[in-house]
């Protein structure tokens, strides 16, 4: 396995010789890119949620932004998209953050003892009037909350800044009215969002959920908002290696299990925190020449190029219209289909854009004799194709879901648990076929073909 640094040193070096007071650490984090992709590339299901999100109904990430399996389905509070593998490679690989715009993601948190309260409180002020959640109560709290825990106090307020409205019921502390006009949790406040979240699809519920939480803590004034939410981010986050917004969001450090525990699921989270956080700190150092620490992640088999931004004037194939198997485009899937991808395997025939998209019907990204296969399983009635050309089968030996062919066991499926099969295996690894699948309750990953039906 190879860690690809190169152009990350690069990059690195750039920042440098901008900002010399600054310092990079490079984390070597002993996991395969393909792993941690997969990792984070769960809970594709209404009842779970999935780890990661995007805006439902925003042009600038629409297209292969939304995912290849759940496609439009609405997740939370109803406005949101499971985001797509492309999505998640994206925004995960730190190559296309190494910037000055985007890099204060990667900006360690902890470890703040010198601060000047003055300096943070004016800088503060000066935000109040671009920023209405900004008030002489939020300040004050923020203040006494990067003192008593030792965190960044733009940090602290760059979440809140992310989370919040001034309107919301979690920063106003007016609660929320039921359907039979009772005022429920009036009082109460949550300005980090902790436990805001719902799979109902409604907005009212995720704002419950917030206020029930916030109750129970007995957060009862923006201040005790803040200090709770800044004690649950210190130890429940901060001192479990997760000291960058980047970490916070992709749980792939420290020895708990991995892609779990994740402050939130929008996936452009730690970017949308970290862009205000430089905001905050510009404001009062303008050439931002502080002592800035920065913590990059680092992953083995990365691709030699960073991974593209997902195009929005394309549709995954689910998505397009494509009949899967209509090889020839006739209308119809039968013989002359296999006949047709036969020859063009054979080099005999060629294939327009739709009919190579129509014959991966086992959603490989490539055409092999395992497509030829499912399909004429499918006309034998053995074989299911549906959304990109996947199998509906059934688990009969209870399994260990990995996130790469051999790797370490990550989720249990139960013998009966319903799956799809996203992409059969042509190769064996350890004399096994280990082929992708989806499980009913969201899980993402490889089983040996054997278990299932």
């Amino acid at each position: 396995m190879t860690i690809c640094i190169h152009g990350i040193k690069a990059q690195i070096k750039a920042l440098q010789a901008n900002h010399p007071t600054w310092t990079f650490k490079v984390e070597y984090t002993d996991l395969t890119w393909e792993e941690v992709i997969n990792g984070e590339h769960q809970g594709h299901s209404a009842s779970v949620a999935p780890t990661n999100l995007v805006q439902a109904g925003s042009s600038s990430y629409s297209g292969l932004w939304i995912c290849e399996i759940c496609g439009k389905q609405k997740y939370d509070s109803g406005s949101w998209y499971c985001a797509s593998k492309e999505a998640i490679e994206y925004m995960m690989d730190p190559r296309n953050s190494l910037n000055d715009t985007d890099l204060f993601q990667f900006m360690q948190l902890s470890g703040f003892e010198d601060f000047n309260n003055d300096n943070v409180r004016n800088t503060l002020r000066s935000m109040a009037a671009n920023y209405s959640v900004i008030d002489g109560e939020c300040i004050e709290a923020v203040i006494q909350a990067a003192n008593t825990y030792h965190v960044d106090p733009y940090y602290i307020m760059a979440k809140i800044l992310e989370e919040q409205s001034a309107t919301s019921p979690l920063y106003t502390g007016s609660g929320i009215t039921d359907s039979k006009g009772n005022v429920l949790y009036a009082g109460y406040y949550n300005l980090f969002n902790i436990g805001a979240t719902a799979t109902t699809g409604k907005s009212y519920d995720v704002i419950l959920n917030g206020l029930a939480y916030a109750a129970s803590q007995n957060w009862n004034s923006k201040t005790t908002s803040i200090l709770g939410g800044v004690s649950v981010i210190a130890s429940g986050y901060i001192s479990k290696d997760q000291d960058t917004l980047y970490y916070q969001k992709f749980d792939v450090v420290g020895d708990s299990s991995k892609y779990e525990h994740q402050y939130q699921q929008n996936i452009l989270g730690a970017q949308t925190a970290g862009t205000l956080l430089r905001k905050l700190y510009k404001k009062f150092d303008s050439n931002l020449g502080g002592n800035y620490s920065f913590i990059i992640p680092l992953y083995k088999n990365m691709p030699v190029a960073a991974c593209p931004r997902p195009a929005t004037n394309q549709e995954h194939t689910q998505s397009s219209g494509i009949k899967m198997g209509d090889v020839n485009q006739d209308g119809q899937v039968n013989v002359i289909d296999i006949v047709m991808l036969i020859n063009y395997l054979n080099g005999n025939a060629e294939l327009d854009s739709n009919g190579i998209a129509a014959a991966k019907v086992c959603g490989n990204s490539s055409i092999t004799v395992v497509d030829v296969v499912l399909l004429i399983n499918y006309l034998n009635g053995d074989a299911v194709l549906q959304n990109s050309g996947v199998i509906s089968a059934t688990v009969i030996n209870s399994c260990k879901v990995r996130l790469i062919p051999n790797g370490v066991e990550f989720k249990s499926l139960s013998e009966g648990a319903s799956i799809k099969v996203l992409r059969q295996s042509v190769s064996l690894v350890n004399n096994v076929y280990w082929d992708l699948v989806v499980s009913s309750g969201g899980v993402y990953g490889y089983i040996p073909r054997n278990n299932y039906q």
